[in-house]
């Protein structure tokens, strides 16, 4: 089902394909601009001079004759749009006259098995969305007009539409029932009565809602006030109920129009919201990039005064990968040259680890083996000792050492300064 739209909408009420070959951009149309589902004005236009309209709505609405449409409810089985549409030509073929491919063929949702399925001519139709868009119109939906009477329970709406010199009669059966019907009489005197009596054939014996032009509102009134009809009630012709039906159509024949929908965001009330988000997130880059050249520069500056001070300490080495690094090993060699321990040295880190063991009330008995590696002790447990981590923990912080498990073996333990 079509979906209830809010905004603001320009409605189009076409000719009939019969009504003559007038040029559509100058074929005179009755219109009705509406905002939030409520007409606000209607009038009567050449289409060629509704193109400052079509730029300010951001949908227009054309409701096509109910002669112009065929209305057919088929059982239908279950399919994907892309293979629905596909099928559709072959499901209707018995329901037209003539080859399908000449038909615009849309099909609305699936109740209880049967989908509403709507046929109009195609090059007809597709020439007057074509010139919509040439027109500047950004989405159009294209609704049968028999489908936008009012529905009343127990009553059949009808319209007599006036087109020129010409008339029609739409009627709405039912929810998905609708049929158009041209009226050709020589004198408008003539009106009341042929349609009074189309309508006794077509709907007899039932209540109907008649709705005419303003103009032959009184020339209806008497005629039936002298004829004493009482199934035929008279409203005048209201926009504000098409427009409320026209939310409830079913179905939408721009559906089965090959050529894509334009979006229908209308961006202009968006370009300040987007011209700040965009200078906003450019400031950020140009401070981030900005802080990341100060950081680095500082980081330069650093590592050029350890490589001065590595040059001044220790001038007879040309070579200089990592200064900081090697004047650490540096240290360290220096320190062991002098007799200085390093804390990573053996003897400092098994005296830390004894410490460390015998305040977390270990037992240095269930150590079996030590043994010392590149700046690290691996520690070897003797088998079913049971050792608690979570004790060791302080006693190793303390001394700034820390101990990991080996994956291989439970064992087996690794002490190194953190």
């Amino acid at each position: 089902m079509a979906s209830e739209s809010l905004s603001d909408c320009l409605y189009l009420r076409l000719p009939a394909r019969s009504s003559g070959s007038t040029p559509q951009h100058h074929s005179l149309l009755a219109l009705a601009l509406s905002a939030r589902g409520r007409p606000l004005r209607s009038a009567v236009a050449p289409l060629g001079e509704l193109a400052s309209q079509f730029i300010q709505v951001p949908e227009v609405v054309l409701l096509i004759s109910a002669s112009d449409v065929t209305l057919v409810r088929l059982a239908v089985p279950p399919l994907s749009s892309t293979r629905l549409q596909a099928a559709l030509p072959s499901l209707i073929e018995d329901q037209v006259l003539g080859d399908t491919s000449d038909y615009i063929i849309a099909a609305g949702p699936e109740a209880d098995g049967h989908r509403l399925v709507a046929v109009c001519d195609r090059v007809w139709l597709q020439s007057w969305v074509d010139t919509l868009r040439q027109l500047g119109a950004r989405r159009v939906r294209v609704l049968p007009m028999s489908l936008c009477l009012p529905l009343i329970d127990g009553v059949v709406s009808a319209a007599l539409i006036q087109q020129g010199d010409r008339y029609e009669l739409a009627l709405r059966l039912s929810t998905d029932e609708g049929i158009g019907l041209s009226i050709a009489v020589e004198n408008d005197s003539e009106l009341p009565g042929t349609v009074t009596q189309m309508l006794s054939q077509l709907v007899p014996a039932q209540m109907v809602s008649l709705s005419v032009p303003t103009a032959q509102q009184q020339q209806f009134m008497h005629w039936l006030e002298f004829r004493q009809s009482s199934n035929i009630s008279l409203v005048d012709e209201q926009w504000a109920e098409w427009i409320a039906a026209s939310h409830q159509v079913p179905v939408d024949l721009m559906s089965a129009i090959d050529d894509e929908q334009p979006s229908i965001i209308d961006w202009t009330g968006w370009r300040y919201p987007i011209l700040m988000a965009m200078m906003f997130v450019l400031f950020n880059i140009v401070a981030v990039n900005a802080d990341w050249l100060r950081l680095r520069h500082e980081g330069l500056q650093v590592r050029d005064d350890i490589t001065e001070i590595f040059r001044r300490s220790f001038p007879n080495d040309q070579v200089i990968l990592d200064p900081l690094a090697q004047m650490k090993q540096k240290i360290a060699i220096s320190r062991q040259t002098s007799g200085q321990l390093s804390p990573s040295d053996y003897l400092v880190l098994s005296a830390a680890l004894g410490e460390a063991w015998r305040e977390s009330g270990h037992d240095v008995r269930s150590i079996a083996a030590l043994e010392y590696r590149d700046g690290a002790l691996s520690v070897k447990l003797k088998p079913d000792t049971k050792l608690s981590l979570e004790a060791l923990q302080g006693p190793l912080v303390v001394r700034q050492l820390k101990m990991t498990p080996s994956p291989t073996d439970p064992q087996l333990f690794l002490v190194g300064r953190t």
